[in-house]
Formats: C-alpha cells, sequence, structure tokens
C-alpha cells in the first residue's frame, strides 16, 4: 500500500511540474528578446543546393517578438535572383527592408529598384517579396521602364527572377515599333 501511494505521488509531483515547466517556457517564447545585430550581412537561399537568392545588407538588426522573428535592414539591402542554373537574372535594392519569418516575406522600403538582365526596371517605394510564392509585388505607385516603353502605374506582379510580369491600372508610352506588325507596309 505505501508503495503504491509513493507510486502515485511520485506520478502526481511529476504532472504538476512538467505543467510549471512548460508554463516558464511558454513564458520565456512569449517575451521579447533585445536585438541581434549583425554587420557585412551575407545570405545565401538555396533550393536542393541550387543557389536561387543571395542577400547583402550593411547592418541586420534581428529581434523576436514573441514567437516570431523580424530582421531588419535599416542601411538597405540589395538582393540577387538567380535561375536553375544559377545565372544572374535580376537584382534589386533598397534604402531599408523588414523581413518577417513568420510571414516569408521581405518589405522593401524607400528608393526600390528591380531590375532584370534585359535591363527592365521597376522603380517604386515599396515591393513585397513573397519566399514562399516566389513573387514580388506591391499595390503601390510604380514606374516601369525598359528600351521600348515606359509605364507608370499600381499594382505590379512578377515572378522573383522579375522575367514574368503584370500591370494592373498602368499608363504609359509605347515605341511604336516595338508593337507587332508596326511600321509595316
Amino acid at each position: 500500500m505505501l508503495k503504491r501511494l509513493s507510486i502515485l505521488l511520485l506520478m502526481i509531483s511529476l504532472h504538476f511540474g512538467c505543467k510549471n515547466e512548460l508554463a516558464e517556457i511558454r513564458e520565456v517564447l512569449e517575451k521579447d528578446l533585445p536585438a541581434e545585430i549583425a554587420f557585412d550581412v551575407e545570405i545565401h537561399y538555396t533550393d536542393s543546393s541550387i543557389l536561387k537568392v543571395r542577400v547583402e545588407a550593411p547592418v541586420m538588426e534581428r529581434q523576436r517578438r514573441g514567437v516570431r522573428m523580424v530582421e531588419h535592414f535599416t542601411d538597405g539591402v540589395y538582393a540577387e535572383f538567380f535561375d536553375a542554373q544559377e545565372q544572374l537574372v535580376s537584382w534589386v535594392e533598397s534604402d531599408r527592408a523588414i523581413r518577417n519569418d513568420t510571414e516569408k516575406k521581405i518589405y522593401l522600403y524607400d528608393n526600390v529598384i528591380l531590375i532584370n538582365i534585359t535591363g527592365d526596371t521597376l522603380m517604386t517605394e515599396e515591393l513585397i517579396w513573397d519566399e514562399r510564392a516566389e513573387r514580388i509585388y506591391n499595390n503601390r505607385f510604380f514606374r516601369f521602364s525598359n528600351a521600348n516603353e515606359e509605364i507608370y502605374g499600381y499594382r505590379f506582379n512578377s515572378n522573383q527572377e522579375f522575367t514574368e510580369y503584370s500591370f494592373s491600372r498602368g499608363a504609359g508610352f509605347l515605341n511604336p515599333e516595338s508593337i507587332s506588325g508596326a511600321g509595316e507596309n
């Protein structure tokens, strides 16, 4: 009887002990922690050992807010995008950026310039890079230009390589020779 009672008391104490530890762990995880700061950062994003994106920043400040990790690139950011053969296909830079690890999104702000290898250029004040969907988009004003056209508008959407893109609510100037069949007699 005494043996059974000892085992029962041990099980009860273990049960309550685990709850307290779990509560303490949860409390620690929910706290905001002091920021970590790194200088001259270079981050490589790969998929099956193939380089997809390379990011450079002079300063990165990482802070955990509850269970969410947020990275601030306060002094600008530069990123290069690569195709399946690891050839450079586009690059983007901005004066500042914020990466939300939970959302897997990077928000680029202020003087954002996106360029691909054919010279297509997008300029805007805000651009969102969705890492999961591998898309770049915005719902803000933009200016797009290449050798044949200049377009101003809102709502830009592209693959992350900036090789396939679309615009909504845009207006601009087209070179008549760039339009199929134009200039032919």
